[in-house]
This record gives C-alpha cells, sequence and structure tokens, in this order.
C-alpha cells in the first residue's frame, strides 16, 4: 500500500526566501508514518496505551527542488523493509503537478515505552505486525 498525505504548506514552514525549510521534510515524513498506520486501520495513541514507541534510529533524504511556501504537496509513503523490531519507510513528495520534490527514507525501532529496550513488534502488538508483514508483501 501506498499512503498519500496531502499537506497545504504554511508560511510556518518556509524560511526567509519562501523556500521550505529543510528539517521540516522530516517532520512530513512523520506524518507520513502516522497516516500509513492509520490507512492500516490503527491509531499511533493505541500503539502507545499498549506500552510502544517507535523512536527514529535512521533518517535520510535527497532534496530534488525546491518547495515554496504556498504549494501543496502529496507526501507517498510505503515500508520499504520490514524486520521484527524495525520498519523502515520509503517516502516521496511531489507537487500538485505531479513533479518530483524530494525523497526520503525513515527507519523506526520497536521500542518498549517505559524501558527503553528494544522488542519484537510481532510479539507486543502482533496485529500490527501482521497487517505491516501482510501490506508489504503485496
Amino acid at each position: 500500500m501506498i499512503s498519500r498525505l496531502d499537506i497545504q504548506l504554511r508560511y510556518a514552514d518556509s524560511d526567509q526566501m519562501g523556500v521550505i525549510y529543510h528539517a521540516n521534510y522530516f517532520s512530513f515524513y512523520e506524518q507520513g508514518r502516522t497516516k500509513y498506520l492509520r490507512d492500516l486501520g490503527f491509531e499511533y495513541s493505541d500503539v502507545e496505551k499498549n506500552g510502544i514507541i517507535f523512536p527514529i534510529r535512521d533518517v535520510s533524504g535527497k532534496f530534488i527542488k525546491s518547495i515554496m511556501y504556498g504549494e501543496e504537496i502529496h507526501l507517498l509513503t510505503r515500508v520499504h523493509k520490514l524486520t521484527k523490531v524495525k520498519t523502515t519507510y520509503f517516502h516521496e513528495i511531489y507537487n500538485s503537478e505531479g513533479e518530483l520534490k524530494a525523497s526520503g527514507y525513515t527507519t523506526v525501532v520497536c521500542v518498549d515505552k517505559i524501558t527503553f529496550k528494544v522488542i519484537k513488534m510481532d510479539e507486543r502488538m502482533p496485529e500490527i505486525y501482521d497487517a505491516y508483514l501482510k501490506d508489504s508483501q503485496k
């Protein structure tokens, strides 16, 4: 599954030149991961209630063309790689004309909210792991 999130960029997202500030791309990627989880039928708040969090382990991005204040972007997110303890997502950002503006990867690790120890997603929340696994095999 490819999850799509449409984002209308705000003035606060841009720098003084009207270009979207580079660190905000990673915030967009976080929104994409949350939307992906929701599209599978789960809320991140429910994951946290089960004592699980997904901190970032690695993030990378490629800035292809500047995105400007006022543009609407379409963020596409999909699972690139899945293991029992970590998930790598691939993100692409397009403008309203379908032009690729940026892409990137984020890797999150499944961690116990209290101990901060790495845990296996398939043991603590098998329904989410199974949904991710099923979706990533399509």
